[in-house]
């Protein structure tokens, strides 16, 4: 029989069991990350936020904009370093300016890359009620890698001194909170990992335990950076701050429209690319925080284009 008419009696019984086996078959179950309802009236972890974590961890894209960012933040600190009136702080001037050389910086998305933790909740549909104690199963992992470029940058600066021969200090100031811990009697056993994963990529110092300042582990140092920054500053010129989140760099944005966060990025527009540098997070961020909590009516406004800062 030629091939043609055997196909074509054959095509009818194929149908037929496909669609007996598809009667039979149950739906796919919903992936947790999928259903809207896995909560209950509570949200879920980074919800929609699927897209976001996959450019950081797959895009040669995000590798590129890290790298070139950290790249030019190290042509600055040069600059910077033979400049003795630069400084990266506004509230920093006069007498303060002649104090030895720093770089202050964050840490996650901003030294240490935490897009496997955010991929690892989003696949399970986390809850936000549930994300304090997976965030600090992930840190006692101490297994974060180095975003693309912050090793390089970091021990080129170690290695860099002002004009009166003193080294560059770098200081993390990161919002990773002292808390207690079952099963363990440090006061801070994050800061313990912190500095143990930053170790474990070659970054660590004599003095990593005075350089890396953790949110809560002195009674003023909450969410807001500024009361540690001015700790910085009384004893170093802060040449460079580093971050990825506007509230690494300006007081009182959190929480604010986005408005009024515009209006404070355009207070220090001539901060940008020069003394501050910003890595790019889509993931999480006190910027998604601005829009609320309904993402889609978010979508669904009027594009709001963020105008030019003014030039004075």
């Amino acid at each position: 029989m030629p091939a043609h008419r055997v196909l074509r009696a054959a095509l009818p019984l194929a149908l037929a069991a496909c669609a007996a086996a598809c009667a039979t078959r149950p739906p796919p179950a919903v992936p947790a990350h999928r259903d809207p309802g896995r909560c209950g009236s509570e949200p879920v972890f980074a919800a929609g936020g699927d897209r976001a974590t996959l450019w950081v961890r797959n895009s040669p894209e995000y590798r590129a904009a890290s790298e070139t960012i950290y790249r030019a933040a190290l042509e600055a600190l040069a600059a910077g370093l033979a400049d003795p009136a630069w400084t990266a702080e506004p509230t920093q001037s006069g007498a303060s300016l002649a104090l030895p050389p720093a770089v202050v910086m964050d840490v996650d998305q901003t030294v240490l890359d935490n897009s496997a933790p955010q991929a690892e909740m989003l696949l399970k549909g986390l809850c936000f009620d549930a994300f304090p104690r997976a965030w600090d199963e992930w840190l006692a992992r101490r297994a974060a890698p180095a975003v693309p470029g912050a090793a390089a940058f970091i021990r080129a600066a170690r290695l860099m001194s002002d004009s009166a021969g003193r080294p560059v200090r770098i200081f993390f100031i990161t919002n990773r909170e002292c808390a207690p811990r079952a099963g363990n009697a440090s006061a801070c056993p994050q800061q313990d990992d912190t500095m143990a994963n930053l170790e474990a990529l070659g970054l660590g110092s004599g003095t990593l335990a005075d350089d890396l300042m953790l949110r809560g582990e002195r009674p003023d140092w909450g969410a807001e950076k500024l009361p540690r920054r001015a700790a910085v500053a009384q004893g170093y010129r802060i040449v460079l701050n580093v971050g990825d989140d506007l509230a690494d760099f300006l007081p009182g944005v959190r929480g604010a429209s986005v408005a009024e966060r515009d209006a404070a990025r355009c207070a220090r527009a001539d901060y940008w690319g020069r003394q501050w540098f910003l890595l790019p997070n889509p993931m999480y961020g006190s910027w998604l925080v601005a829009l609320g909590s309904d993402l889609d009516a978010a979508l669904a406004a009027p594009l709001k284009v963020l105008a030019d800062c003014p030039r004075g």
